[in-house]
């Protein structure tokens, strides 16, 4: 989505304005107005956009926090009929290069959608009905740290009964600039919290912007959700530089064996090893080095401010008391009051999705 059409959608007075916030940009959005690389001024985003006319404000962690509930249950199945390894689908980058560069690999990834576009899903949805919104009025703008993300927006096959989900895209830099010519300085903005309903996020959701993030999401939930110790975790492993890192997690007879692949400058070469990939459970792979962090909306990325952004994200982990994503108060109620269950018929309905299509046709409008 162009700027200029953002500001039309603004000035529309039939329409209610929904936005969400990636969590790379939570972290990222100050380096444009002064500040420090990693500061988390999302809070003043918040405020910022309603400013602007933005009527609700969600956290797209919240979505990556049900991406990770989505995927332990998918876990199970998989993993009981040995199907390894499973590979992330957040990252609309990794799809667009499996589709084209490894097609047998496409039905190893994961079935839920993007954080991005399960926030969408349930903004039109869940969040319609709970407030008696009707969804034709809502656009739903989703401020991203990836320019991919603008195209990922119109794949046919994230629609739900045809219709888009996430109306456009707005990168970090393209909301700076909206919001300077707003004179809207961030540094005067107040602290406002996310709406309700779909405005609490777990440290692990929040994580999924750097790379290892997504890993670590899920091997938190895994451990929860299996009764195994969160302390096993290797995190020192997981939030490292380096370009492929292994990570094993072990508590008594439970081995559970991950790969995080750091931009896909490095996939190829585990890639094309068909047969260790197989050991492996899970495999996270991030286009961008450092992850969304280092996405091409993003303000300019250097090694040392990639690494302020992801301490920046880790920060804001270790003040939340929330660290897993199943033990969320909303997104407990979202499946009790709407959804059912994880894998159920409304959430593969509303949530899930097949990369079967190339590229050229997906991005198709």
């Amino acid at each position: 989505m162009r700027p200029d059409l953002f500001k039309q959608v603004l000035s529309d007075k039939n329409k209610i304005i929904i936005a969400q916030i990636a969590p790379a940009v939570q972290v990222s959005i100050g380096e444009l107005f002064g500040y420090e690389p990693g500061t988390p001024l999302y809070k003043k985003l918040i405020f910022a956009l309603k400013k602007l006319g933005v009527k609700y404000v969600f956290d797209t962690s919240f979505g990556a926090d049900i991406c990770v509930v989505e995927e332990s249950k998918e876990f199970e199945s998989r993993i009981k009929q040995g199907e390894f390894p499973i590979i992330n689908s957040c990252c609309p980058g990794t799809v667009s290069f499996l589709e084209h560069a490894y097609p047998d690999l496409v039905g190893n990834m994961a079935t839920v959608k993007s954080p991005m576009e399960v926030t969408g899903a349930l903004i039109k949805s869940y969040f319609a009905e709970k407030m008696n919104i009707l969804p034709d009025n809502i656009f739903s703008i989703a401020i991203m740290p990836c320019v991919i993300k603008k195209a990922e927006a119109l794949r046919p096959e994230l629609r739900v009964k045809g219709k888009l989900m996430v109306d456009g895209v707005i990168t970090t830099k393209e909301i700076s600039e909206i919001l300077k010519e707003n004179n809207i300085e961030l540094s005067k903005c107040e602290d406002m919290d996310f709406d309700s309903l779909m405005g609490t996020a777990s440290g692990a959701g929040k994580i999924f912007g750097s790379s290892g993030g997504v890993g670590e999401a899920a091997l938190r939930n895994y451990a929860y959700i299996n009764n195994l110790p969160l302390e096993k975790i290797d995190k020192k492993n997981l939030r490292g530089e380096e370009g492929i890192r292994e990570i094993t997690y072990s508590s008594g007879k439970i081995e559970f064996k991950m790969l995080v692949i750091n931009s896909l400058r490095n996939a190829s070469i585990l890639l094309n090893d068909k047969e260790k990939l197989k050991k492996y459970h899970f495999v996270e792979i991030m286009a961008c080095l450092g992850g969304c962090v280092g996405g091409a909306g993003q303000p300019q990325s250097t090694k040392e401010n990639l690494e302020k952004r992801r301490k920046g994200l880790y920060q804001i982990d270790e003040g939340l008391k929330l660290k897993v994503p199943s033990q969320n108060p909303e997104i407990q109620k979202l499946y009790e009051n709407y959804l059912g269950s994880p894998m159920s018929r409304k959430a593969k309905q509303l949530l899930h999705t097949g990369f079967e299509e190339t590229c050229v046709d997906c991005y198709q409008n």
